[in-house]
């Protein structure tokens, strides 16, 4: 019930945010509209990306929603472009919209799933399966506990569909609802307390460098298999920026790319467009291949558009 409440609130407040951008037809043509989620990953990719559309001679504007909002701004057009569509687990949220287009997997390896800490692992708990053998030593309140990230996340379903239908006999535990860095500071207080954790956790991200954990097998696949990331836009953007649709369907990273891009938003100390630009300057042999055949709104090769962009703002 409480969850039911938060998403819909926050569907009212996405209306209202799209409301005041003024729908589909009411916005400037030149104006690309982000979805993103609170997630490190997704801020920093969207901030590059988002850079990279700003030097192509473009107006953006970044929103920070909730999953179910982003893929419903998507449908609607009022948003245009989403880089972080977490698969197979988004697979319904895509499911329920009619004018959504993948342009691309942006990331063709990544795995989401239930993590632990090392201590567990080598306990014995290496699978879903193992989790409630060792249910006390995840106890929190008495009760065995799954930290997940905000409301209305992906991966937060999956938890929940595990607990609801009691699979792998998770149907006595809960789940605690945060964002990724309250999720994270609950791991440091039961690690630091000598206590096991489970959490919802994935890779690439620092967190695997950070913490000595591991991410659970899961035989039943209730996660879906493995994890791949897409690129969604608006089905109407090919026609309406064609050029930022060729860079979006070049824009592609690997894991250890997608690691960087989140060590430096986490960690850096800098602001998101900050460390955006930070990684442009450093990454021209990437950025290239991503512009490559693209064009600026002013006819300037797309490659030399960004350098000349990056320049003004050293």
């Amino acid at each position: 019930m409480i969850r039911a409440t938060l998403l819909g609130l926050l569907l009212v407040v996405g209306a209202f945010v799209f409301g005041a951008c003024g729908g589909g037809g009411g916005r400037s043509d030149e104006v690309v509209n982000f979805g993103t989620v609170d997630w490190p990953e997704a801020i920093a990719k969207t901030n590059v990306s988002s850079t990279v559309v700003e030097a192509l001679g473009y107006e953006v504007d970044i929103q920070e929603l909730g999953v179910p909002t982003v893929f419903q701004g998507l449908d609607t057009g009022d948003l245009d472009v989403f880089v972080e569509a977490w698969f197979p687990t988004m697979q319904t949220n895509y499911d329920e919209v009619d004018n959504v287009e993948s342009v691309t997997t942006n990331l063709p390896e990544a795995t989401f799933s239930v993590a632990v800490n090392r201590e567990a692992c080598e306990a014995g708990v290496r699978s879903h399966e193992d989790l409630d053998r060792f249910a006390d030593r995840f106890a929190e309140g008495g009760t065995p506990t799954i930290y997940g990230l905000e409301p209305g996340n992906d991966g937060n379903k999956v938890v929940e569909d595990m607990i609801n239908n009691d699979t792998y006999n998770l149907g006595g535990w809960k789940l605690v609802e945060s964002s990724t860095n309250g999720m994270l500071a609950e791991v440091d207080r039961r690690v630091g307390n000598g206590e096991w954790v489970a959490w919802t956790g994935w890779e690439p991200h620092w967190m695997n460098n950070k913490y000595d954990m591991c991410l659970l097998e899961d035989p039943e696949e209730a996660w879906g298999g493995k994890s791949h990331v897409e690129t969604l836009v608006n089905e109407n953007f090919p026609q309406q920026f064609p050029e930022l649709y060729k860079f979006f369907e070049q824009m592609k990273v690997n894991q250890a790319i997608q690691a960087e891009l989140i060590d430096m938003i986490d960690n850096s100390g800098l602001e998101p467009k900050e460390a955006a630009i930070q990684w442009l300057r450093q990454n021209p042999d990437v950025t290239d291949q991503w512009l490559e055949g693209v064009t600026a709104t002013d006819g300037t090769d797309g490659a030399e558009a960004l350098r000349q962009y990056l320049e003004e703002r050293s």
